[in-house]
């Protein structure tokens, strides 16, 4: 499965288990070996083949461990492209910190027609007064759904760093379309800004951190002119230029991309050709815009690699800070496996890019 694309939504989840996990399947594939050798007492020919099989399975298992380390060199360059400076080796692998405790607590609120809207805080359980940096978080799901616990152990994590992390919500397509989402962000930010005095934030440090259709609508918040004054921006696996993505859809498709776009724009680049250029963070590139961290899967069948690859080329081209790290061995969702080689890289990255633009050295 870790060489195999996700051919359907249901799939997907297995795909990205045995991509992220795979060198704890590599383990337990020699452990096998191992065990079934003593207990079945197999012959010399048996013992041979056991392990020839073996060795293929290990090697299809470990390959994503070595494009992790691939992509840490990477992520080196990039970071100190960027000034950030480079990441230490063995953060790449380390696990996500689990001390000290984190709160986490509930912001009810209404979006402007009066609907419904929960804010996740995660804030670090200590009795400390002075202001900490924030990280506001937008969640992924085609644009029609999620949560603001996605994510959540990465949120955790951030908060044990010092941050004060807000995890924001915002109206789903297809009942609610572009600007409706955008304009729901906006509202969350504001409302974060609002509280941060009450929450010990510091609203000159804030950063947008969004996964997939929230990567999307992170980059039009602090992208589109007017829109919200952040010192950073990272962006999981987020889509680019609509128009583009509806016609270069990935194969397989296993979540229908063309159908999810109209729903969030109510219609085809044909039909709705201003609301494709407004919803694009494409449109948006120009000198003066905050630095974004790109991160994304060599292996994407919900969007595509090369549109992160197209948004690597076009911010530095306008001489915006940019660190462009991909995963080539995986899939969308690997930052959200937990204990996950993505998940660890992802960490380890985030953690040095967002403690660099927001001066924050906890």
């Amino acid at each position: 499965m870790s060489v195999l694309p996700a051919w359907s939504m249901t799939a997907l989840p297995l795909r990205l288990a045995t991509s992220e996990l795979s060198p704890l399947l590599a383990l337990a594939a020699a452990v096998w070996l191992l065990v079934a050798s003593r207990l079945l007492a197999m012959r010399a020919s048996q013992a041979r083949l056991a392990t020839r099989l073996l060795v293929v399975v290990m090697a299809v298992a470990l390959w994503p461990l070595a494009g992790a380390l691939f992509a840490a060199r990477r992520a080196d360059a990039e970071l100190d492209a960027l000034g950030v400076g480079p990441l230490l080796f063995g953060a790449t692998l380390a696990s996500l910190p689990t001390e000290p405790t984190v709160q986490h607590r509930f912001v009810h609120y209404r979006a402007s027609d009066g609907s419904p809207l929960t804010m996740q805080i995660f804030d670090r359980d200590d009795e400390g007064s002075e202001s900490r940096p924030i990280v506001i978080v937008i969640y992924g799901g085609a644009w029609r759904g999620g949560s603001p616990d996605q994510g959540a152990r990465i949120s955790d994590a951030l908060a044990r760093r010092g941050y004060l992390v807000a995890a924001i919500d915002y109206r789903h397509a297809p009942r609610f379309q572009f600007p409706i989402e955008l304009e729901d962000v906006r509202r969350s930010i504001a409302l974060v800004r609002d509280s941060a005095a009450a929450w010990r934030g510091d609203t000159s440090r804030i950063a947008l951190l969004g996964r997939s259709a929230g990567g999307h609508l992170a980059e039009l918040a602090a992208f589109v002119p007017g829109g919200s004054r952040v010192r950073g921006v990272v962006a999981i696996y987020a889509p680019w230029d609509l128009a583009e993505g509806y016609h270069d859809v990935p194969s397989p498709d296993p979540i229908g991309v063309r159908q999810v776009i109209r729903d969030f724009i109510g219609g085809t680049p044909e039909e709705r050709p201003q609301q494709y250029r407004a919803a694009s963070p494409a449109s948006y590139v120009r000198t003066g815009l905050p630095p974004v961290l790109l991160l994304y899967a060599g292996r994407d069948h919900l969007v595509k690699p090369e549109f992160n690859r197209e948004a690597a080329r076009a911010l530095r081209s306008a001489d915006v800070g940019v660190a462009a790290i991909e995963l080539p061995w995986s899939e969308h969702g690997f930052d959200v496996v937990p204990g996950g080689l993505g998940e660890r890289l992802a960490w380890a990255v985030t953690e040095r890019f967002l403690g660099a633009v927001l001066g924050n050295g906890s």
